[in-house]
């Protein structure tokens, strides 16, 4: 049984008699007849009734008909999907800062390349403020950054949340354990992102609310890399809870909690207003799909 004799039993039904299916289908009456001949030897039962003119269904035809359609309908558009993605031909320019790079990107770039193999990606990995810069200039299609963006030019598709904690290598610790606050955290060596990142200026106003002033012992623009930093026991750092929730479970990071906490990290997809790229609504969609973002902020943890 194959999908040419399944649609050439149906079409029969449609039209009504074997020669209108053979007119439509493109084929000579002896190749239908024999479609359907070998369809009722898989199924073990006729399917037409041949003592009417009209083509009439048995029982078990009638029986079969409505999964045959079911099935035909499918292939259908399975077929025209396939048809209209492999159509698409071209080239994406897509930014991403650091994080969702050294994260949920790969899973992002399979599902694009499975969907759509004819299109090749072109990423740019840099920090929010340059991509940002980058799609204004024209460099970029879209980006995925951190943080959302307020310009009347760029359109900003909300992506989720993730947590930011603050993350180092194990060591002995000489209080009682508890969430430390920012004049505590200043006596460690901090390790940062440059300015230009979404998270700098949040985090030297958190700094600074608390009357201290933040001094990195190292500031980088690639966030693996202070990872690695800090996964050598070499200082603190801001780190997204999902992203190294790895190095977490095998110890080689511990979370350290603080008060006031860290609000959560938002993230978007964004691009020109006047160039809506390529493929967008499905790269949107995948990245809802894969990102493993929450949809709203958590709450920081009330006293008790």
């Amino acid at each position: 049984m194959n999908i040419k004799q399944i649609e050439t039993f149906v079409r029969i039904v449609e039209l009504g008699s074997f020669q209108a299916a053979a007119t439509h289908l493109h084929a000579s009456p002896s190749t239908v007849s024999a479609r359907i001949k070998e369809l009722e030897r898989f199924i073990g039962e006729d399917l037409f009734d041949r003592s009417f003119h009209r083509a009439q269904l048995t029982p078990k035809g009638r029986d079969f008909f409505e999964s045959a359609t079911q099935l035909v309908e499918f292939t259908r558009t399975l077929s025209n999907r396939i048809r209209a993605n492999t159509a698409v031909r071209g080239h994406i320019r897509l930014g991403v800062v650091g994080v969702v790079a050294n994260t949920w990107l790969p899973a992002l770039v399979e599902g694009i390349r499975s969907q759509h193999p004819n299109v090749s990606i072109m990423l740019d990995v840099a920090l929010t403020r340059a991509l940002v810069d980058r799609l204004a200039e024209g460099k970029v299609d879209m980006a995925i950054i951190a943080g959302r963006i307020d310009d009347p030019d760029l359109s900003c598709e909300a992506l989720g949340y993730d947590d930011f904690v603050w993350m180092a290598a194990p060591f002995d610790r000489s209080d009682d354990g508890g969430p430390l606050t920012p004049s505590a955290l200043a006596e460690l060596p901090t390790l940062a992102l440059s300015e230009e990142s979404h998270h700098y200026p949040i985090i030297r106003q958190w700094f600074r609310d608390a009357g201290v002033d933040m001094r990195p012992a190292v500031a980088c623009n690639n966030l693996s890399v202070l990872a690695a930093l800090a996964t050598r026991g070499l200082g603190i750092c801001l780190l997204p809870r999902h992203g190294y929730r790895a190095k977490i479970e095998s110890g080689e990071l511990i979370t350290i909690a603080s008060s006031p906490a860290i609000p959560a990290v938002p993230f978007s997809l964004v691009y020109r207003r006047n160039r809506r790229p390529m493929l967008v609504d499905q790269i949107l969609a995948l990245c809802l799909a894969v990102s493993d973002l929450s949809p709203a902020p958590s709450l920081p943890p009330t006293s008790a």
